[in-house]
C-alpha cells in the first residue's frame, strides 16, 4: 500500500495540501512545510515587503511517493534517532504484529505529519511567525543533536544522551501536538488499513 493510499483511508485528503514526491532521487524525509521556497529567500535576504503576498501552493504536507515497506527503511537511513523513537511511542500503544510494522510506522507518520498541519494551522500564525517561532524551539535540540552525531555509536553514555535527546525533542510543542494527534488516531486508522490490505 503506498502512503497516497494510506491517506485516502484516513480520510485526511481533503482536509490539508498533501504533495507525494518522487522517491527515486536522493530522498527527501516525510515533512510539513509552513512557508514558501519565495517568501523564506525574501526573509533571508531582507526584502520582505509588508504587504507582499506568496502563493499557497507550496505549503502543506510532504510524503515520499512509496509503499509503506520502502518507508520504514529510507525514514530510518535519514533519521534513525527520531524513527526509533517513534516505534517506541507506538510500541507502547498498539500490539505490533511483525508483517505489519511498516504499515503501522506508515500509517503514524501520516498522522504525525497531519498534527503538525494541525498545529500550525491552530495557532494562527503567519508562515513567517510560525517559521520563526519553530526556529526558536529547534534551534537547542539541533544543536543537541549535531553533538550526538559526533559521538561514535561505541561510546558507552550515547544511549543514555539520545534518550536524552528524544525527551527534549518530543517535549517542543509542535512535535507534543503531532504525536499526541498520531497516537490518538493511530488504532483506528491501523484497523482500517489492514481491513483494506485483505
Amino acid at each position: 500500500m503506498k502512503l497516497r493510499d494510506i491517506v485516502a483511508v484516513s480520510g485526511l485528503a481533503g482536509k490539508a495540501p498533501w504533495h507525494f514526491v518522487d522517491a527515486s532521487g536522493e530522498y527527501q524525509p516525510a515533512c510539513c512545510r509552513f512557508i514558501s521556497q519565495a517568501e523564506l529567500e525574501d526573509w533571508l535576504a531582507g526584502s520582505l515587503a509588508a504587504n507582499a503576498q506568496y502563493p499557497p501552493a507550496e505549503l502543506g504536507i510532504y510524503l515520499p511517493d512509496v509503499y509503506a515497506s520502502e518507508l520504514y527503511y529510507l525514514e530510518e537511513r535519514a533519521n534513525y534517532i527520531s524513527t526509533h523513537s517513534y516505534m517506541r511511542m507506538i510500541h507502547d500503544l498498539v500490539e505490533i504484529e511483525i508483517e505489519s510494522y511498516d504499515l503501522l510506522f506508515a500509517a503514524f507518520l501520516v498522522l504525525h505529519e497531519y498534527g503538525h498541519w494541525l498545529h500550525f494551522r491552530r495557532c494562527h500564525k503567519s508562515s513567517l511567525d510560525y517559521v520563526i517561532w519553530l526556529n526558536r524551539q529547534l534551534a537547542p535540540v539541533e544543536s543537541q543533536r549535531e553533538v550526538l552525531d559526533m559521538i561514535p555509536d561505541a561510546e558507552p553514555a550515547k544511549e543514555a544522551l539520545v534518550a536524552e535527546h528524544i525527551t527534549a525533542y518530543n517535549a517542543m510543542p509542535q512535535e507534543l501536538s503531532a504525536n499526541k494527534y498520531a497516537l490518538k488516531h493511530l488504532d483506528a486508522l491501523y484497523n482500517k488499513l489492514l481491513k483494506k490490505a485483505q
